[in-house]
């Protein structure tokens, strides 16, 4: 038995060492070949900001929730795979499946509150005449977003992308604490997040009251607007923002997350995130470890001061 797992433990740091080797040389690469990739990202942008479809004010709540319909079908597919019953992290039954009805409902109670902001607020974006933007000022309902000409640069759409992931990981490390402190609040905004008797899995990410959700959606967008993100930036966020709430909540602890491929216990992943929903008291953070890891470094070494008191 003690070999055996010796055995896997050592697949798996080989299989990470190799994921860490192509990251790096992807990212290498990326550099005499960027001119090649932002005419790509110059053509994709020129293709979007003419469709209609993008154009719209409520594209990116729409396409929030396409995303996640899509991605939350992985862990659920995986669930019905043998081969993936080993990475699971804890033995329970299989996740209930929602209805039709119970999908719509759920799709129409998420896009509602949204929209109706979609309908009243002006989407300002970088490189935007502020011309265009008066015009749009003047009308009581928006229907079209006022999109930029140029594409970002692939330095940008990065940089932008990933700096909205660290400002709203601290954005709602504060919020989700101050819930998980107040009993009231709690009991009226985040209790049902944390209500899965089925176990853990790829459809709690969405189990949120109206107030929750509000305030992960209002995070997220102010920690993208805080980086001036470009519309292109904002479209890849969320493709990659729903992935890794999705795979914190997936009930999997896979020998390829991101986790695991980034070094030093920077992100948290599946593990970290499953202990939280058992114990409740700890992991804060969605996505970083940084913040937590500080606190409980805090909690378990006071200051002299108040050794002394």
């Amino acid at each position: 038995m003690a070999a055996t797992t010796a055995t896997c433990r050592s697949r798996g740091s080989q299989l990470i060492l190799v994921l860490r080797v192509l990251c790096v040389l992807a990212v290498v690469t990326c550099y005499p070949c960027q001119s090649s990739i932002q005419h790509h990202i110059d053509i994709l942008w020129n293709y979007l900001r003419h469709q209609v479809l993008y154009q719209t004010v409520y594209f990116e709540t729409w396409f929030v929730v396409l995303c996640y319909s899509i991605i939350a079908l992985v862990p659920e597919a995986m669930a019905q795979v043998s081969c993936f019953s080993r990475y699971r992290l804890e033995r329970s039954s299989a996740a209930p499946r929602p209805s039709i009805p119970q999908l719509m409902t759920e799709g129409t109670l998420y896009m509602l509150p949204l929209a109706a902001l979609d309908t009243v607020i002006v989407k300002r974006f970088p490189d935007v005449p502020e011309d265009v933007l008066k015009l749009k000022r003047l009308d009581w309902i928006q229907r079209e977003r006022a999109l930029p000409e140029c594409a970002p640069s692939l330095g940008q759409l990065v940089w932008q992308v990933a700096a909205a992931l660290i400002i709203y990981d601290a954005m709602f490390y504060v919020i989700h604490y101050s819930v998980h402190r107040n009993a009231f609040l709690y009991r009226t905004i985040h209790a049902p997040h944390h209500d899965h008797p089925a176990g853990l899995h790829g459809r709690v990410t969405n189990r949120l009251t109206v107030a929750e959700r509000l305030a992960l959606v209002l995070s997220a967008n102010f920690s993208l607007r805080l980086v001036c993100a470009h519309p292109l930036s904002r479209t890849v966020f969320i493709v990659v923002f729903i992935g890794l709430l999705v795979e914190n909540h997936a009930g999997f602890d896979l020998p390829w997350s991101y986790d695991k491929i980034i070094p030093f216990g920077i992100m948290g992943g599946a593990a970290r995130h499953h202990a939280h929903h058992v114990y409740g008291a700890r992991q804060y953070q969605p996505f970083f470890t940084y913040i937590d890891n500080y606190m409980e470094q805090s909690a378990q070494h006071p200051s002299v001061k108040e050794n002394n008191l």
